[in-house]
């Protein structure tokens, strides 16, 4: 994926350098003539002939180029380059937000000043009919102003869907009936059941993600996926103030992330505007006794639950079974 640097993608933009690459792709850095350093986001060669693939990217770059707010990254423009899609994104100076957990939970002011930013996000997604379907703190960005102040990005809408194709001008059916998608610590229990998913789903994992957020863990630390179904389909998730130390969590903000981790869609915040509207009226929690803020750095962390995709991961028997009751009952 080297080849790119030095080329100039549609007589705009210069690539001087391979930032990093995942599964999807790899995102280079690029220099404009007119313009700010920009980073460009190309499909895998191997999976531009993949029409799924190539339909995922394509929708993720509509999405992000038709969604404008301070709290979801930027995109320029896209287009192809060699027979294969890009990205061109705003340069973001930071890190993913799990690489800021790794090793602890954030000071509770800046975890709840994430969180805020995060839900600001997702409300406004939600209210332009986009749906993240894989929301987890390696899909969130966070970097600080130059004042200090952080601030907090949604990335990576490869698994979006929108709730007006008509609007969006796309086709949702990118997705297999009974399929699971998305990351096992962070999927809502229809999720796990293979059921549909709404606005709902999206905050349920934004619920696990302010638990990690303040405690440095996911709600349920189970060591296999088909265990951390179970946990999201039947286990109780613990209370904030039963994991964290060295402050105490106010009973407003155990009672948003409790409601937004309920097992039932319809006993949760409905969407990502009523989450917000909740968690603005929590009072701001203080400093901990004795933690130094976090900061990056590290060896990479280790990822026991990558993004699935897989209709075969339910069949196991427990499950199975776990994921009718749910949705005999919800």
């Amino acid at each position: 994926m080297m080849a790119l640097v030095g080329q100039v993608i549609d007589q705009r933009y210069h690539v001087t350098q391979l930032i990093g690459e995942g599964g999807m792709g790899a995102v280079y850095r690029a220099e404009q003539q007119d313009g700010p350093p920009v980073a460009i986001k190309v499909l895998h060669e191997e999976l531009g002939d993949q029409e799924e693939s190539r339909a995922r990217f394509e929708r993720e770059a509509r999405a992000l180029f038709g969604l404008e707010h301070p709290n979801i990254l930027h995109v320029h423009d896209f287009g192809i380059v060699d027979g294969k899609p890009y990205i061109a994104m705003e340069l973001l100076e930071g890190h993913p937000l799990d690489k800021m957990v790794e090793d602890g939970p954030l000071e509770p002011a800046v975890a709840f000043e994430v969180g805020r930013q995060i839900l600001a996000g997702l409300a406004y997604a939600h209210g332009q009919g986009a749906l993240h379907r894989d929301l987890k703190t390696e899909n969130v960005w966070f970097g600080t102003h130059p004042d200090g102040r952080p601030f907090a990005k949604l990335l990576d809408f490869g698994l979006v869907k929108f709730t007006d194709d008509e609007r969006w001008g796309q086709s949702s059916k990118l997705t297999m009936t009974g399929a699971v998608f998305g990351t096992p610590a962070y999927m809502a229990p229809e999720q796990c059941a293979g059921a549909p998913v709404d606005a709902r789903a999206d905050v349920y994992s934004t619920g696990v993600i302010l638990f990690e957020l303040f405690s440095g863990m996911w709600p349920f630390m189970e060591e296999t996926r088909m265990d951390m179904f179970k946990a999201h389909l039947a286990k109780p998730p613990p209370h904030l103030h039963e994991v964290v130390e060295g402050w105490v969590p106010s009973p407003p903000l155990d009672a948003v992330i409790q409601k937004a981790l309920a097992k039932t869609a319809k006993d949760r915040f409905q969407n990502g505007q009523e989450m917000l509207a909740a968690f603005e009226q929590v009072p701001v929690p203080g400093r901990p006794m004795g933690r130094a803020p976090v900061t990056a750095g590290g060896a990479e962390p280790t990822k026991p639950f990558p993004t699935v995709l897989v209709a075969s991961i339910v069949g196991a028997v427990l499950v199975l079974a776990l994921a009718a009751a749910f949705l005999l009952l919800s």
